[in-house]
């Protein structure tokens, strides 16, 4: 399957940081034990191979308000400061506490430098109160109540450095993959 991401996401796929994606429910759903072949800048001039590695496991994902009322003012445009308490986030039907939903912000890809300390452990200073989660929150206004999956993969260091290049450079000329796939097909 094909995993397109952000730019701001790309480096905690290489560092292998980010092992898993939330996703919407796909038409063709997910398997485990097919291959996740992750891109930064899908369908570009940019698009770039991050690495390709197995999928280990799917998982259901609920994302929302704690009350009816939050999402209406929501959807108003109304502001009130971030409290962790007004969302939930439901794995596979098991409710997450707010350290882990700060924990799954941050191996999503959600961090902030001020947030953690320099061995990479959370550090409540810099955003205050949410952390990471609270980043995480940002990226889904107007997203949200969400239902999907959440995609795992095991990443290892020698699938990340497979391309460096760009997708043209790669795929130009007579050289490229696809082209020896479809001549050693039709010759043999």
């Amino acid at each position: 399957m094909l995993i397109g991401f952000k730019r701001q996401f790309a480096p905690f796929v290489l560092d292998g940081t980010k092992t898993h994606t939330i996703r919407a429910i796909r038409k063709i759903a997910p398997k485990v034990g097919e291959t996740c072949h992750c891109y930064v800048d899908p369908r570009q001039k940019t698009m770039r191979l991050l690495g390709r590695w197995p999928c280990v496991r799917v998982e259901t994902i609920e994302i929302g308000f704690r009350l009816a009322r939050l999402e209406y003012a929501h959807e108003k445009g109304f502001r009130f400061p971030f409290d962790p308490s007004d969302y939930f986030v439901r794995m596979a039907g098991e409710l997450l506490t707010y350290d882990e939903r700060d924990l799954l912000a941050w191996r999503d890809g959600f961090r902030h430098p001020a947030l953690f300390e320099r061995d990479g452990t959370p550090s409540r200073q810099g955003l205050g109160y949410g952390g990471c989660f609270q980043m995480m929150m940002e990226f889904w206004k107007g997203r949200l109540p969400f239902e999907g999956q959440i995609i795992h993969w095991n990443w290892t260091p020698a699938d990340s450095n497979c391309c460096e290049r760009p997708a043209e450079e790669r795929l130009s000329g007579s050289a490229s993959h696809v082209g020896r796939f479809f001549r050693s097909r039709v010759d043999g």
